[in-house]
């Protein structure tokens, strides 16, 4: 990693890890959708457009899950990456909906967590009960799996094009 992303990074994950239950919920989640975004941008025509898709309250590209599916279904993050995203995108509802007293051990959060797949550091499944573990690291490991991709998806960035048969004026 850059040097201003590893401490971007490193700043983050000191907030992060030291939320409570809700709070690295809602984090988390929000440091995927990101990326997705950065992603989504990455990819799509530099203009006005472009932004009036991604930003702001009714743009359809605007939300979380709009966000996850689109990256998904043009193929700039895998299945595996779109099934995390969406488990990290409902843990994020349960804590964004309920008015308190939810943590990473009610029943529903916990089942949920048990279902992400990303492995730990050293290639286990480690953290295997321990919800709010396996949602930081399926976390971790997901942003940094999107990081560079937008770097890396330039050669197939939009571009303009000039049909066989297009309107012309």
């Amino acid at each position: 990693m850059r040097e201003e992303d590893v401490k971007y990074f490193s700043d983050f994950l000191k907030e992060f890890q030291s939320e409570t239950d809700r709070g690295a919920a809602l984090v988390g989640a929000s440091l995927i959708d990101d990326r997705l975004e950065r992603l989504l941008r990455s990819h799509l025509l530099d203009c006005k457009e472009s932004s009036e898709l991604l930003e702001g309250a009714n743009a359809p590209l605007g939300t979380f899950g709009a966000r996850i599916k689109a990256a998904y279904c043009l193929g700039l993050i895998t299945e595996l990456e779109f099934k995390e995203c969406e488990i990290i995108r409902h843990v994020r509802n349960e804590f964004g909906h309920k008015l308190h007293g939810l943590s990473f051990k009610n029943e529903k959060v916990h089942d949920l967590c048990n279902n992400l797949k990303a492995k730990t550091p050293d290639g286990k499944k480690r953290f295997s009960g321990d919800a709010r573990q396996l949602y930081i690291n399926s976390v971790i490991h997901t942003s940094l799996s999107l990081w560079y991709r937008p770097e890396y998806n330039e050669p197939y960035k939009a571009k303009t094009k000039e049909w066989v048969y297009q309107l012309s004026p």
